[in-house]
């Protein structure tokens, strides 16, 4: 299980596997190595990245970079798996919103 906390209102709670297929599909240039040595691999070995102890640019960057990840995971994914379309159009919404709001 994986853990993606945004901030108190947004989390994600996902298997590893796909977290590792969502960062796996961020376009090149997105994230900087730092965000996958520091941050992004450790969190997949624990099990939890908390988006909300990090400086406000490398979060933004890495929410940023996760919702391209999941557009680009869905790109590849069956379309007629309507399930898994919609976890994915889920997590895209959550890492979208602000502050609770829809």
């Amino acid at each position: 299980m994986m853990i993606v906390v945004f901030d108190d209102d947004r989390e994600w709670y996902i298997q590893g596997s796909a977290f590792e297929y969502i960062v796996e599909s961020v376009p090149a240039g997105m994230l900087q190595d730092e965000d996958l040595v520091m941050h992004l691999r450790p969190a997949r070995a624990m099990g939890l990245l908390n988006l909300q102890g990090m400086e406000p640019d490398r979060a933004d960057r890495i929410v940023a970079a996760l919702s391209e990840g999941v557009v680009g995971r869905m790109g590849r994914i069956d379309q007629s798996n309507k399930e898994l379309v919609e976890f994915y159009r889920g997590l895209l919404k959550i890492a979208a919103r602000r502050g609770g709001n829809d």
